[in-house]
């Protein structure tokens, strides 16, 4: 049996014990509210995790002498200032890390696209961790971990989820149309229109959730889109960094910085409004170095004396701001903070400050870092190895963007060997001076690297025929591809007719009937095949004909250019199978770029 299929069946009994849980809490939540016995539990802290996208360093605290961020700066202050925290170097491994407190291979979502940014949904996150200790469970912004049940927020442990699909706005995924002001968002799974810029809406639905829950202790996850791409924000934020010099694109970038700080004020108001502010622990991050699209022209742009952004191995793509605040708490004096920190190990250590153990089946691989806030752990008497790189589906072997952090030591893969306590920026290489070094952090490596090269072979599969999803929606972003070629990943995509190959990874679980249906564009815009985008050109082609293969099964059928989609109905056996489509023309090929897949009975 494969490790997915494994986790697939796990699912149930984690399910199961969580339900049991979930119902004696609240039947005890219940009675205890209607007896008029149960106040707020003073002695459980809340818990707000806000984490950025892309963001880096540039805050006004860290030293970015252009962003103006004074709610953050204020919140900094008088912060524990974690001076020594690393993400992954990319956005899902990010964000796996931590909802399950392990390495992203450990998760399923290990990449951004190319089907492997599903998290496998036999994880307990840190969401179930809470919720089953009687906290409200929120969710709002960016997932990134899935798109379908059983791996969508709402299915790991969130009552409320108010996000974007796939990694950002203009993804495949996301809802059409999109461009960061009065967009469309999924409510709980359905699409709905909100008012107003990204960061406003995330930030206002926190607060109507905290609103809403004040109650009781709540757990958030806050995870605003910005600072990733598209650049965009309204011109009031962009043009006074234009009018000092700035960059058009870094300006905007910086105008999406202040937009945050503005609505992070706003949230800081609302808990002391509500006096709640005393008993909220908030850990503020991004997910990883800031992001080099916006900096493109501008390559000497501040970045705190580091070298590389995000995806980079070096200390700018994964050393990144991180502050922790709970003031009305014993760990409440502010201090800078030195030890050594992942991502992984804000899972263990916020269960770990509101005095609650960690799910032993969570199988945890971060350390609680409680210990060290009072009394800091020197990195060179840490003997703990950290990695921060991510597998290339295309080359599993492939070790080019790997980073292992050892003490103050960096070993850069085919680059070199850093001391970052003497050499932040990472400019002298020192690995002939310390061969021991070497060989010790690449020992390191090496078990590390052959154990993720076993986790990832299995995929996370797309589950057909569940009677909790009897329909699911399957977008090119997650073609399951290991070979070289081009990925249908924007919602340019499909408008070029960009001809992407290989298949979707899924489980049939229930035998019967199937209605599947490939399209050039989603549903729910009724756009037909025939219609192209403002950059086709001579390499484009028409679309003439559709197929696909799943199970040992082949159909096809021609298409018009009126037509908006073109419909199968099939009938499956149980188990693991490839999905594959086609858009066919010309002599071309491509993926169809939109599947919709619904179980019949």
């Amino acid at each position: 049996m494969n490790s997915d299929r494994r986790g697939f069946i796990n699912t149930a009994n984690k399910r199961r014990m969580l339900i049991v849980v979930f119902m004696l809490t609240g039947m005890i939540s219940f009675y205890a509210k209607s007896k008029g016995i149960l106040q707020r539990d003073q002695g459980k802290p809340n818990v707000i995790v806000i984490m950025t996208d892309d963001q880096g360093n540039d805050v006004g605290f860290q030293g970015n002498p252009h962003v103006n961020t004074p709610h953050i700066d204020t919140f900094a202050n008088g912060a524990i200032r974690l001076g020594n925290f690393h993400q992954m170097p990319m956005c899902t491994a990010s964000r796996a890390a931590l909802m399950t407190g392990k390495y992203a291979q450990h998760t399923g979502a290990w990449r951004t696209s190319l089907g492997r940014t599903m998290m496998r949904s036999d994880n307990i996150t840190i969401a179930e961790a809470f919720k089953v200790n009687g906290y409200a469970t929120g969710q709002f912004g960016k997932w990134h971990l899935g798109d379908n049940w059983p791996m969508r927020p709402q299915d790991q442990g969130f009552d409320e989820v108010v996000g974007l699909r796939c990694g950002a706005v203009g993804q495949i995924a996301d809802y059409w149309g999109n461009d960061y002001f009065d967009d469309t968002y999924y409510h709980n799974g359905q699409p709905k229109q909100y008012k107003g810029y990204c960061t406003d809406v995330f930030f206002s639905e926190t607060m109507r959730f905290i609103k809403e829950n004040k109650d009781e202790p709540f757990f958030i996850y806050l995870a605003p889109n910005v600072t990733h791409l598209p650049l965009n924000v309204a011109e009031k934020y962009s043009k006074p960094h234009v009018d000092n010099g700035v960059d058009q694109k870094l300006a905007i970038y910086y105008g999406m910085v202040d937009n945050l700080d503005e609505n992070f004020g706003c949230l800081m108001a609302l808990l002391k409004k509500e006096g709640l502010d005393k008993n909220t622990i908030i850990l503020f991050t991004t997910d990883d170095g800031a992001q080099g699209a916006a900096r493109s022209n501008c390559p000497d742009a501040w970045n705190m004396g580091q070298t590389g952004d995000k995806g980079s191995m070096e200390e700018g793509g994964h050393r990144v701001f991180s502050f922790l605040r709970w003031p009305g708490s014993n760990i409440e004096t502010p201090t800078d903070n030195n030890t050594l920190i992942s991502v992984m190990d804000v899972y263990p250590t916020l269960l770990d400050l509101c005095g609650l153990d960690a799910p032993e089946a969570a199988n945890i691989k971060g350390r609680s870092f409680k210990p060290y806030l009072k009394k800091p752990l020197s990195p060179k008497d840490d003997d703990r190895p950290l990695f921060f790189y991510y597998f290339n589906p295309k080359n599993f072997d492939e070790v080019k963007s790997a980073c292992v952090i050892w003490k103050n030591w960096r070993l850069l893969a085919d680059v070199g060997l850093y001391d970052v306590e003497k050499d932040r920026i990472q400019i002298n290489d020192i690995a002939s001076d310390h061969p021991e070094v070497v060989k010790q952090m690449q020992e390191f490596f090496d078990a590390h690297h052959a154990e993720g090269l076993e986790l990832i072979k299995e995929p996370v599969r797309f589950v057909l025929g569940d009677k909790r999803a009897k329909k699911v929606e399957l977008t090119s972003q997650d073609v399951y591809r290991v070979g070289k070629g081009p990925q249908a990943f924007g919602q340019s995509s499909p408008k070029v007719l960009l001809q992407a190959h290989g298949p979707y990874k899924v489980t049939v679980a229930t035998k019967g009937s199937y209605t599947i249906n490939l399209s050039r564009y989603p549903l729910y815009t009724k756009l037909p095949f025939g219609i192209g985008g403002k950059k086709m050109n001579e390499n484009d082609f028409a679309i003439e004909k559709v197929r696909l293969a799943i199970a040992g099964q082949t159909a096809e059928k021609e298409v018009t250019p009126e037509d908006t989609h073109a419909s199968f109905t099939l009938d499956l056996e149980k188990g693991d199978t490839d999905l594959e489509t086609w858009l066919i023309g010309d002599g071309k090929d491509g993926v169809a770029y939109f599947v919709t897949v619904e179980f019949n009975g």
